[in-house]
């Protein structure tokens, strides 16, 4: 990643420590080339792995929003401790022993099945994007194909199910946005 980066004109300028102990590496343009400030240069950025992308001029208002904007949006999506046992109707899930079982009878999963069924389990309601799931799950950037998760999704509720009559529903397909694990 930091060869890409200093590949396209930017270099590292600092790193950020996080509260929980990780460390990010900051980045900027090289001198002369602040001109760069187009569009294709602002996504280059974001896909190279940037969170935000900031052009000068900007004010100390909007710098400050964008900052409370991304630590926002990174607690969003901070995953219950591993070893916690879920439960959502009669759905157990038990990532310690990484077993699923639906009014006590176990059901098996692929180890990305179960792996994307425990992350809706401990967000139950929370709305995902399909680019954050697929992000999440598979950890590669997503390039807008949504078969793979669709499929996965599909399988989850194949399995979820005891019978073909059995109207239960977990994950919620939310229209436009992505996927929830619906509440208890």
């Amino acid at each position: 990643m930091q060869h890409l980066l200093e590949k396209y004109g930017f270099r590292r300028c600092g790193i950020i420590y996080v509260k929980d102990g990780s460390e990010r590496l900051a980045y900027q343009r090289e001198p002369g080339n602040n001109a760069k400030d187009n569009d294709t240069d602002k996504s280059l950025g974001l896909n190279l792995g940037a969170d935000d992308y900031v052009v000068k001029p900007f004010s100390l208002i909007e710098l400050a929003a964008r900052i409370k904007a991304n630590i926002r949006r990174a607690r969003t999506y901070q995953p219950l401790p591993c070893d916690m046992a879920v439960k959502i109707k009669d759905l157990e899930i038990d990532p310690v022993s990484h077993t699923v079982r639906r009014q006590g009878i176990p059901i098996d999963f692929t180890p990305t099945e179960f792996e994307l069924l425990h992350l809706l389990g401990t967000h139950p309601g929370q709305a995902f994007s399909k680019e954050r799931l697929y992000e999440l799950i598979w950890k590669e950037p997503y390039f807008g194909n949504e078969n793979v998760l669709n499929t996965h999704i599909n399988r989850l509720r194949l399995k979820l199910k005891r019978s073909p009559d059995d109207t239960a529903t977990y994950i919620k397909t939310l229209w436009g946005i992505g996927y929830k694990m619906e509440d208890n």
